[in-house]
């Protein structure tokens, strides 16, 4: 350790490897994105920067002709810029502890593959405990790398992970060099949680470079407020759709476009029907990103009305867009909402939620350039990049 900090001190790139829980795949190219923007603004931040994975595809897709594609095979290659090892395998149930045990000791074999490729890292940064973080601390006590876990699963805001899983998470923690929070609220939570020996706020990162304002400036009419998320009930898309058809029923000037797919989609479709806004209101399903980024240039304003989040990457994303954004004080979009860029209010205020809409349709107040500079200025890849690599030295000088 001390000839690899001594190394640092002479400029040597930091060598942090990326060990995501979930993250992009062919058959899933837009989970844990988020993951991938922390990597790629540690490595535009000049920290020489890779990611091991075990993937893992649903059994539900299980086939002769899926086991001779899919078969726990590990393949190495360049991705966005990325050196990249991944263990292409099937769903160990990692949302149950013993799976995502399961899944941890895998991702030693792919961390193993890319020690012997592309050196040892200085330190391993694990997205989130269940289970990147206990993949890590398996591989401190195997090869001593320190690793830090940022968390963003949304369940420890909720004060939803208990049992074995919590005492798993707990011993992952107190392992780690330090823990990151995405949002105040986490940080909060997480000491509540205990374990972690320190905790610090370092929030998601945007691909300014993507998210972009639109060429030209966008049409009023008609006006269009833009959703995409998961369509769950923690996403409050039906208090969107009911707040929508209070001010806007049969005002053909005014649309909701929900992109997204989901297990409520058939309610919410019923409900769009029953309050009368079914033909304002357009269901998307899945979309890519460069349709989602179309929608947001095609958008006046983006909402996202939901019960928890830890975060809101979607937000930020809207925000580099140029939108005004509307959300609920629900643990992550306070942080990232001010009056300058959007409106706050409590989740489950289906008046306040009205009138907001309406505020976002009478009052285009909002400078798109003003709303994209806010975004870039506190979560541009440069700004995050920069605060990920100087903590990450902190430690590892502390260390």
């Amino acid at each position: 350790m001390g000839s690899s900090l001594q190394a640092r001190d002479r400029g040597a790139a930091l060598h942090v490897l990326i060990l995501p829980s979930y993250y992009p795949t062919r058959q899933r190219p837009y989970v844990g994105s988020f993951f991938r923007d922390w990597a790629c603004a540690l490595q535009r931040a000049g920290a020489r920067t890779g990611v091991a994975y075990v993937e893992g595809r649903g059994v539900r897709n299980l086939s002769p002709a899926a086991i001779r594609e899919t078969h726990f095979q590990m393949t190495s290659r360049v991705e966005a810029g990325l050196p990249t090892v991944r263990m292409a395998g099937w769903n160990t149930l990692a949302q149950w502890t013993p799976g995502g045990l399961v899944w941890a000791r895998l991702a030693q074999r792919v961390i193993q593959e890319y020690i012997e490729r592309y050196g040892r890292p200085d330190l391993i940064a694990a997205h989130s405990a269940t289970w990147a973080g206990q993949a890590a601390f398996k591989a401190m006590r195997r090869w001593g790398l320190p690793y830090v876990i940022t968390e963003v699963n949304t369940k420890f805001g909720t004060g939803e992970v208990r049992g074995w899983q919590a005492a798993v998470s707990r011993r992952s923690f107190a392992g780690a060099e330090a823990v990151i929070a995405i949002s105040d609220n986490l940080r909060n939570r997480l000491l509540e949680f205990g374990g972690a020996r320190r905790v610090e706020i370092i929030p998601c990162a945007v691909d300014d470079s993507y998210w972009t304002l639109p060429s030209k400036p966008r049409a009023r009419t008609p006006f269009t407020f833009y959703a995409q998320a998961h369509l769950s009930t923690r996403k409050g898309f039906d208090l969107l759709i009911r707040a929508f058809a209070r001010q806007f029923r049969d005002n053909k000037t005014v649309r909701v476009v929900i992109g997204g797919d989901g297990e409520i989609r058939r309610d919410l479709e019923a409900l769009a029907e029953s309050t009368g806004v079914r033909s304002q209101v357009t269901f998307l399903g899945a979309v890519p990103r460069d349709v989602v980024r179309e929608n947001m240039w095609g958008a006046n304003c983006f909402v996202l009305p939901s019960w928890a989040e830890n975060f809101g990457v979607v937000l930020i994303e809207a925000m580099s867009s140029g939108l005004p954004v509307i959300s609920t004080r629900c643990g992550g979009p306070e942080d990232i909402i001010n009056d300058d860029v959007g409106i706050l209010l409590a989740p489950g205020d289906e008046n306040g939620l009205a009138r907001a809409l309406s505020a976002m349709h009478e009052s285009p107040t909002y400078d798109p350039v003003a709303v994209r500079a806010s975004a870039i200025a506190r979560y541009g890849y440069a700004t995050v990049g920069r605060q990920l690599v100087e903590f990450y030295r902190s430690l590892l000088i502390a260390r």
